[in-house]
């Protein structure tokens, strides 16, 4: 049986301090503690956190608190890991879920909402302990059918263009491990919404004593979606909270170059050529299997940038105003892979490793737009 415990949080907290208030910031928002409540399951702990007073989450609070909560729901796993929200000016944090298992892996979600917009605090309470109560599920780790390496006795030495030595030996058979997944839904009417659910991965037996290599991606079967919820769609199936705007233009952006103590670096990106819409076309990302999975592309096309300067993958996304693109629900996938330095990740401290972002224009009228972003960081301590 699952035990709850509800914190209000105006005092101790994983034996620590804090003292949260509602106060001013340089937005004039206004924050109070939220109440954090626990779930305890067979194989896993969950904090849902909601608002109290109808007053949103500070990310401040959210960034102090979760890796707390994490390490102690996991005190015996090899990492620890978490994500928390990454929004804009003009939209606030509404709620905030994270399961932790034994082991260290998290399913996280997140909403949020403009920063004028009444925040319905009992439907966010309702929607995270509905949540909460569905033990995580992670996807089978994604192995290769053949070993790869050098024979027993080489060696291999690499130099890449940074001239970093990477040295290989013997034969290994690395797979990509699922760590987390993260659900962030930002509601910004009349405009519209943006969604994005993204699987993070890291690579396990890969045979490299320098690098550690991570994986923002779907799932191995094409789970996890950008989605854009435009103004015109939601009015016309009757939520008039919305109005006739139709996305103009959107981003998505995995930014690997976050923390440059370990030497971060941006490895491969899919798609990774300029795609015409209206189509679709599969891609696959990591080692044999791979990770397949669709890309849709919108009227009129997507853009791949990769800036190895600063380690950041962005894919543009422009479309046709006239389309139903444009004015309906449109949802496509795309993946990138980074790595750091081992040694300088594995030194015990928390670490940023990817900022993954959708951003979305939403215009009613050629002069008039409207911007809404979803997007989490995510951290490690290995």
């Amino acid at each position: 049986m699952q035990r709850e415990m509800v914190w209000f949080i105006l005092g101790v907290l994983v034996g620590s301090l804090f003292f949260v208030s509602a106060y001013p910031t340089d937005r004039e928002i206004q924050y109070s503690a939220p109440v954090i409540q626990k779930i305890a399951g067979s194989n896993y702990t969950a904090y849902v956190l909601y608002p109290k007073n109808g007053l949103p989450l500070s990310p401040q609070f959210l960034k102090q608190t979760i890796p707390r909560l994490v390490e102690k729901s996991a005190p015996n796993a090899k990492w620890h890991v978490y994500a928390v929200p990454e929004l804009p000016k003009g939209s606030v944090i509404t709620g905030y879920g994270i399961k932790v298992t034994e082991d260290g892996r998290v399913d996280i979600l997140i909403t949020a909402t403009g920063e004028d917009a009444t925040i319905q605090a009992e439907k966010v309470k309702n929607e995270l302990l509905q949540w909460s109560r569905k033990a995580p599920e992670f996807k089978p780790d994604i192995v290769p059918k053949e070993k790869i390496g050098v024979p027993k006795g080489w060696e291999v030495k690499t130099v890449d263009s940074n001239g970093n030595v990477r040295v290989y030996s013997g034969e290994s058979s690395p797979y990509w491990h699922e760590i987390g997944s993260s659900t962030i839904h930002n509601e910004c009417p009349p405009a519209g919404n943006v969604y994005a659910r993204t699987y993070f991965y890291q690579l396990e037996n890969d045979n490299d004593p320098q690098r550690n290599y991570f994986l923002a991606a779907s799932g191995p079967n094409g789970e996890g979606v950008y989605e854009i919820d435009p103004g015109y769609g939601l009015w016309y199936n009757g939520n008039h909270k919305y109005d006739t705007y139709h996305t103009d233009t959107a981003k998505i952006i995995n930014k690997w170059g976050l923390d440059s103590s370990i030497d971060p670096l941006l490895e491969v990106i899919k798609p990774v050529n300029t795609i015409y819409g209206h189509t679709t076309t599969t891609v696959t990302i990591g080692y044999s299997p791979f990770i397949s999975f669709t890309v849709t592309v919108p009227d009129s096309k997507m853009t791949p940038v990769a800036d190895r300067s600063t380690q950041t993958a962005t894919w543009i996304l422009d479309f046709d105003s006239d389309s139903n693109d444009a004015k309906f629900t449109f949802g496509t996938m795309v993946a990138s892979e980074g790595s750091v330095g081992q040694a300088e990740f594995h030194d015990g401290n928390w670490h940023d490793i990817v900022d993954i972002t959708l951003w979305a224009r939403f215009r009613k009228h050629w002069y008039y737009h409207y911007d809404v972003q979803a997007g989490v960081k995510w951290s490690l301590k290995g």
